[in-house]
């Protein structure tokens, strides 16, 4: 990593998790051992003798916080896969419960999951006795897709257009963001 090439997403996934979690830690420490010197020596009440050194907690380079960017996102991903709620529904939690733990409705939560088994199946081999149970378990059958018409193009227009319309870019999660819209894409509901 320089700060011509900053760490991209791709090589912070090629990263082990824990090798993920370390170096973020290490750059979030620094980030705030720095932040909170300067604060110090901005009220005027930094002393050398009692507060860590300048020296050893420099401000994060551009390409730092950039890979910290990077790395997060990788944490997250990994952390709020959709695989752990298959683990959590085959443990028995409700949907209530699901919603409750991902910060979704319950309904989104289903289809979430729905689409993540349909992925399974179409995709990576999910045999059709689990792709049946994972669909039962979401709740039954997907409703039928519209057929694409010009209203139902407008519809999933108007749909993201009102996703977008209440992210927040600055604080917000892009990657729900994003989800969302590829649901609404697919025919689905944010």
């Amino acid at each position: 990593m320089t700060d011509d090439h900053p760490l991209t997403y791709q090589q912070a996934m090629d990263l082990s998790l824990r090798d993920q979690i370390a170096r973020y830690e290490e750059l979030t420490d620094r980030d705030l051992m720095a932040r909170s010197i300067a604060i110090l020596q901005a009220r005027g009440e930094y002393d050398e003798n009692k507060h860590p050194g300048t020296g050893e907690h420099q401000p994060l380079t551009v390409a730092e916080h950039l890979e910290m960017l990077a790395l997060g996102e990788a944490i997250a991903r990994y952390y709020r896969h959709p695989s752990q709620v298959d683990r959590a529904v085959k443990a028995g939690a409700s949907w209530d419960q699901i919603a409750d733990a991902t910060g979704a409705t319950e309904d989104a939560a289903r289809a979430a999951y729905r689409e993540w088994a349909e992925g399974q199946h179409k995709y990576t081999g999910m045999g059709d006795d689990e792709y049946a149970a994972a669909i039962e378990a979401a709740g039954g059958p997907q409703a039928a897709p519209v057929p694409d018409s010009g209203a139902e193009n407008t519809r999933r227009l108007n749909a993201i257009r009102e996703v977008l319309s209440h992210f927040n870019w600055e604080f917000d999660d892009r990657q729900l963001a994003l989800e969302a819209i590829e649901r609404i894409a697919g025919g689905g509901q944010p």
